[in-house]
């Protein structure tokens, strides 16, 4: 497989999955290489309608509240897809998606702060600066440092 292609197929590989933390449905998007976390909190019946503009926007805007360049953002930006949705799993990435889960209803929980009154993109720049776990890997990945290697990779091979 060439490069270029292979780095297509890492970027688009996400995992998603609808928590409802508060009495409210949120969505938490993993990608699936990097471990980077997207969470959507308080979204309604309208809202699922237009997931792909919320996902857009939070991670695009959690992009800029990690501190990458500019120039990184806007590869993101150009190399969004639609999303789509399909059957297979990866229970690793379920994994640390059950944790973030998990300290998401914690850290609210400890902090007694409603799901409501928090911001979105800085949450998941947050949730995204902490090591992880990847099955096959020896040593942590930090998702925000992750994303900005294969953003700069994207972005070195356009």
């Amino acid at each position: 497989m060439p490069t270029s292609i292979g780095l297509q197929a890492k970027w688009l590989n996400w995992h998603a999955n609808l928590i409802t933390i508060q009495r409210r449905q949120c969505v938490i998007a993993v990608h699936d290489a990097t471990r980077y976390a997207v969470f959507i909190p308080c979204l309604t019946k309208s809202d699922f309608a237009k997931l792909q503009w919320h996902f857009e926007d939070v991670f695009i805007n959690s992009l800029l509240k990690s501190g990458l360049p500019h120039e990184l953002v806007e590869t993101a930006t150009q190399h969004l897809a639609a999303l789509q949705f399909d059957t297979e799993c990866n229970r690793s990435v379920q994994g640390t998606m059950n944790q973030i889960a998990q300290d998401i209803d914690y850290g609210l929980g400890y902090t007694n702060t409603a799901v409501s009154d928090i911001s979105p993109y800085r949450y998941s720049a947050e949730l995204s600066h902490r090591p992880c776990t990847i099955k096959g890997l020896k040593d942590y990945q930090w998702p925000d440092k992750a994303m900005a290697e294969l953003l700069s990779n994207l972005h070195n091979k356009a």
